[in-house]
């Protein structure tokens, strides 16, 4: 009797535990997050009624409190799109053909051991950015690194600038709370619109607003942010640096610099302050474009402290990009803002990479890699398939050496025989798409993982499906504003368990007889993940983690002034900086000139999408924002369809006015498949100053009449 009473309660506690009663109906509750590569990285919970899901904001959490975004909510669609694909695609003869997963594993270890023997491991290159922010979406590098080291892109589309520039700086990307900002005097949002890329941002603006924080957007581009702006600075693309520069002039001038600070917590300051004297305000205002009056109004706002600053990545895509970064950084450390409740320079948040064990088989131990500038992948592979193009600046490599096997003598002597895409769609990320697409024609066999056929996916010889985010449990953790990592539960199962890349990287491994490569279940990878965190709390465990929030990140980052630099100080003077890009001190250096009779373009974030991957649906052609007197300039009229043109390339697209945009200047949301006329059939493929960043906005677009 006893144990029958034991046995019921444990049966009914298990049901309150996991299930959900919503409307009447019992829901199964697992614990999610959206893997979207943005700041937010929402966590949320699903709730399953024998197949029937839904998505829920988690209210419980600190950082989401219910909130998330049309883009997390989309998970949802995709899972079950009429247009994903669930079965591996063979090109044959120019079209696509259906085969198993059994015969898909085939091929590619027969490609993989053919080219290897033949070519060497470096024969393979393998692009794998920004398509999903959990940890085991990326387990093809683990692979590549078993299987001996392959070709890989060093800096990025998104964000590397600003990393290099943080690097020379503090050492280390930390971050201040978001809720930490409610502590502030003032909150400079710096090329930042949260309106459109963080809804969790957009609500403390707001709540800073009902407490009366002056709330100041620098932003060429009047956005939905800068309409609850207290004070909107207008700014010429390209020119934050100068920008920042002339606030730090007017701080030292006015002795508003923080002596004692920059005494024990900074080095350089003398030869920053002499570089500083080497430029005219007027100079800098006039390369700005905003009034030394307003200038002067802005910067006594900030030295109101405690003030924090939010940069957008956007500030650093273009030539000078890295240095603007160093630029505003150098503001926080001149007044002592650094370390400080409601100060602070915030760019992104490292915490968990640093902590975590992404590589817990030490697959890197077996590999040697050759890394190419991401924005010369073109140039990279037309090089390597000697097709007897320009050398100078074609190439600008590093090499990650593990043993003695490395000889960097053949660096370029080894043709790519064979290119790897996972969870990205570069031929819709990259800039200058046509060039891109040219250089994959010379590359004999390219396979694609993704859930649909995306532009990238279309030219390549092999397709393989994969998982959709609800189908795969995974850890999840965001390096820019949400600070907790989340737990991601398997929610319903794929139709095929080889979707699942993990699964379908270890058989590979299994059919080509790689002996290091782990072979152990998904929990036991993800529990090796996560084993660094038990030193600092001791109960964690995946379950832990389902039903617990939890993080090491600190409301105040760099609280203790013990910065990761060589010399443990904030640097203003950066032997690293100095020695890879030949400027020590944050410099202002000139973006591209505008050229007559050309229009700058700038590329940017929609509201509900993140790059390509919901805009599969979106009908019609590209749209482009611009401004009245820039359409009469033009004589072009609203919703006209026009031809957008630059030496890359040309997309038709639709005007639409919008006065909030810059004369001389165009916006186009990211995302625009090659159906619609893809921006990136425009963009330029430069490097920034600092960091290997594609400088998207310093493209210049050419309008024709249809």
């Amino acid at each position: 009797m006893l144990f029958l009473i034991i046995y019921l309660y444990l049966f009914f506690l298990d049901l309150i535990t996991l299930n959900y009663n919503y409307g009447g109906f019992k829901m199964k509750k697992f614990s999610h997050g959206c893997t979207l590569d943005c700041f937010d990285c929402c966590k949320f919970n699903v709730y399953n009624d024998n197949g029937t899901l839904k998505i829920e904001g988690d209210k419980n959490h600190p950082y989401t409190n219910g909130f998330i975004c049309e883009k997390g909510l989309s998970h949802l669609k995709r899972l079950n799109h009429k247009d994903r694909i669930y079965t591996p695609l063979l090109k044959i003869n120019g079209k696509f053909k259906e085969i198993s997963f059994e015969r898909a594993l085939n091929i590619m270890a027969e490609r993989l051991t053919y080219y290897k023997k033949n070519f060497s491991s470096k024969s393979i290159l393998h692009y794998d950015q920004f398509g999903s922010g959990s940890s085991l979406k990326s387990i093809a590098n683990i692979f590549f690194n078993f299987y001996g080291g392959v070709n890989k892109a060093d800096g990025g589309p998104c964000w590397s600038a600003g990393m290099r520039a943080t690097k020379y700086d503090f050492g280390d990307a930390k971050s201040h709370s978001l809720s930490d900002m409610l502590n502030s005097k003032s909150i400079f949002l710096w090329g930042k619109n949260p309106a459109n890329t963080s809804i969790h941002t957009l609500n403390i603006i707001k709540k800073a607003k009902e407490k009366n924080i002056p709330i100041i957007v620098i932003d060429p581009i009047f956005s939905e942010t800068a309409k609850l702006a207290d004070k909107y600075i207008k700014i010429i693309p390209g020119t934050d640096g100068a920008l920042a520069l002339a606030m730090a002039k007017i701080i030292i001038k006015n002795n508003a610099y923080n002596k004692d600070f920059i005494e024990k917590h900074v080095i350089g300051f003398n030869e920053f302050k002499n570089y500083l004297n080497t430029l005219s305000l007027d100079y800098l205002c006039e390369e700005c474009g905003v009034s030394l009056e307003e200038i002067i109004n802005i910067t006594n706002i900030y030295i109101n402290k405690f003030s924090t600053i939010l940069i957008r990545y956007g500030v650093q895509i273009y030539i000078n990009g890295g240095n603007s970064i160093r630029c505003i950084n150098a503001l926080g450390a001149i007044t002592g803002q650094i370390g400080k409740s409601g100060g602070g320079i915030n760019y992104a948040n490292k915490v968990f990479t640093r902590i975590l064990n992404l590589d817990p088989y030490n697959s890197e131990h077996f590999a040697t890699n050759n890394f190419f500038q991401v924005s010369k992948i073109s140039n990279f592979i037309n090089k390597c398939n000697s097709l007897n193009l320009k050398e100078e600046g074609i190439f600008e490599a590093q090499t990650v050496v593990h043993d003695s096997i490395a000889n960097e003598n053949n660096l370029y002597k080894t043709p790519i025989k064979m290119a790897v895409i996972t969870k990205s769609n570069l031929l819709n990320q990259l800039p200058d798409i046509n060039s891109l697409k040219k250089a994959f024609k010379t590359i004999e066999f390219k396979v694609c993982f993704d859930m649909f056929l995306t532009d990238t996916a279309s030219i390549c010889d092999l397709f393989i499906p994969c998982t959709n985010t609800l189908e795969s449990e995974d850890i999840l953790f965001s390096s820019m504003s949400n600070p907790y990592i989340i737990y991601n539960e398997k929610v319903t199962e794929p139709k095929h368990r080889l979707m699942d890349e993990y699964n379908f990287f270890m058989e590979l491994a299994k059919i080509m007889n790689i002996k290091t490569y782990p072979k152990v279940s998904k929990k036991e990878y993800l529990k090796k993940i996560i084993e660094p965190l038990t030193h600092s709390n001791k109960n964690i465990t995946l379950d832990y983690l389902k039903d617990n929030c939890f993080t090491l990140h600190k409301d105040v980052a760099w609280e203790d002034l013990s910065f990761k630099t060589p010399s443990k100080k904030y640097e203003l003077f950066s032997s690293l900086a100095k020695d890879e890009c030949g400027h020590p001190l944050p410099t202002y250096l000139k973006s591209k000139n505008h050229p007559k009779n050309l229009l700058r373009l700038i590329t940017v974030h929609a509201k509900d999408s993140l790059s390509s991957q919901h805009f599969i649906d979106k009908g019609g052609i590209c749209e482009f924002f611009i401004n009245e007197n820039t359409c009469k300039e033009f004589n072009i009229t609203n919703k006209e369809i026009v031809i957008l043109k630059t030496k890359n390339g040309k997309i038709k697209a639709k005007a639409l006015i919008d006065n909030g945009i810059p004369n001389n200047v165009i916006k186009i949301y990211v995302g625009w498949w090659e159906k619609h006329g893809n921006p990136n059939i425009l963009t330029s493929s430069n490097i920034s100053d600092i960091g290997g960043q594609i400088t998207y906005n310093d493209s210049f677009v050419e309008i024709k009449k249809e």
